[in-house]
């Protein structure tokens, strides 16, 4: 009797490990990193690309676990029964007092503490079970195909969506995560993000409107010229005929400069280059590697009807990358500048995006363009004066200058949140 006794105990210990075996594998595999994994097998790591190659079939892994976890259970549940029927002759009282006992053991040491354990170190313990659950995967092959079958059956009136493991905005809100536990720096989190937003820019939203272009008549003698190289520090200005909707290339101030000391009556198009085109929807991740096959730094943005937008460069593509490049002719400004009392000096040509960097927040309604200007047009429908203001519930647009029908200073002030009842309340 007593050699009985012990071997149902050694069973039911066994029983209880195998019910913590599935938990620990079933939650680690559940919770682990895939991307951590992947790179701990490409650093070589044997049991990594095990337990990469498991998670790839996760219906069969999930019934293999599924099913071994069930079996011990039960198996557990009989034993107990047994050992405790030994014990407690009345065998209503031994069954409840086993249901009991064997609950709280298989909760406590079979699911709760290994499901815990697993979900703080979910890569280690899953490449450690990676090798004893592929062998467990093969016995119960016969077993797992017939659930993943019945899965298969139930499911088939559902579609499959083929959605991605993770999506840009997800990846963006994973790296803010990451730079706020201290593993990157700010300026990586911002680098990082704006490769992701790359590809989303369209050249309409960063060029350089007509309306601020510096371009030169075809006919403009060569004083002309050299004044306004020297005025604006460009070393390249477009060049136009009659109109700026009618360039035709582009001067750079070292082919002007190497003719003017090389020849007595050099002209205008003596130095011309030719010069790209390039619709406003073409995107800027597209345009540079346009600029690289061609070897060009600058292009003019056209409307659908071939009227020019505004000018491109190389420069700009690259900044919507890295942030502002100056140089030591450029003026530094700032778009937008926050004051000692809490509100914001604006330049109407800055970006919506801009301010969400400094905490303003608008609804934007149907707005669909890029600009603070464009926003404060769209509100008030006409062409707006110094003095206009524009409330938008969480901030306060006041125009504080225009200049030529354009806007090129707003005030902006966050709005108090007003106190709610329930906000009272809650105090």
């Amino acid at each position: 009797m007593d050699e009985i006794i012990i071997v149902l105990i050694a069973a039911l210990t066994f029983m209880i490990g195998s019910s913590a075996f599935f938990s620990l594998s079933e939650t680690s595999f559940t919770s682990m990193n895939r991307i951590r994994m992947k790179n701990y097998a490409k650093e070589g790591n044997k049991k990594a690309e095990k337990a990469i190659d498991i998670s790839e079939d996760y219906d069969r892994l999930l019934t293999t676990i599924l099913v071994g976890n069930t079996f011990v259970n039960i198996s557990a549940a009989t034993i107990s029964a047994i050992l405790f029927a030994i014990f407690i002759i009345d065998a209503n009282v031994s069954a409840a007092v086993s249901t009991v006992v064997l609950t709280l053991i298989l909760l406590t040491f079979g699911e709760v503490t290994p499901k815990c354990i697993a979900k703080e170190r979910p890569e280690k313990i899953a490449m450690k079970v990676a090798g004893t659950l592929s062998v467990l995967i093969v016995i119960f092959y016969p077993l797992s195909m017939i659930f993943v079958g019945l899965r298969k059956l139930l499911t088939r009136s559902i579609p499959e969506e083929d959605a991605p493991t993770i999506t840009e905005e997800e990846l963006i809100v994973m790296i803010d995560e990451i730079r706020e536990e201290g593993t990157i720096e700010k300026r990586e989190s911002d680098l990082i993000k704006s490769a992701i937003e790359f590809d989303d820019i369209t050249v309409s939203e960063m060029c350089t409107p007509r309306v601020d272009i510096t371009a030169l008549e075809v006919k403009s003698d060569i004083e002309k010229i050299k004044r306004a190289f020297m005025e604006t520090g460009f070393s390249r200005i477009p060049v136009y005929r009659e109109t700026v909707d009618q360039i035709i290339g582009v001067v750079y101030i070292k082919d002007f400069y190497n003719l003017l000391f090389d020849s007595d009556g050099a002209k205008m198009e003596d130095v011309i280059r030719p010069i790209k085109f390039v619709p406003t929807t073409m995107k800027i991740s597209v345009l540079l590697k346009d600029f690289q096959k061609s070897k060009t730094h600058m292009a003019v943005v056209i409307d659908e009807y071939g009227g020019t937008v505004g000018i491109v460069t190389l420069e700009d593509a690259v900044e919507e990358l890295i942030g502002e490049i100056w140089d030591e002719s450029d003026e530094i400004e700032h778009k937008i500048t926050e004051n000692a009392d809490g509100s914001y000096l604006v330049h109407g040509d800055a970006h919506m995006s801009d301010l969400t960097e400094f905490g303003i927040d608008m609804d934007l309604e149907d707005f669909e363009g890029d600009t603070i200007g464009g926003l404060i047009l769209y509100k008030l429908g006409r062409i707006p004066t110094s003095g206009d203001v524009i409330d938008m519930d969480t901030a306060v647009m006041t125009v504080k200058s225009v200049k030529n029908r354009r806007i090129r200073e707003v005030l902006i002030t966050k709005a108090e949140k007003e106190e709610t009842p329930e906000d009272k309340d809650s105090d």
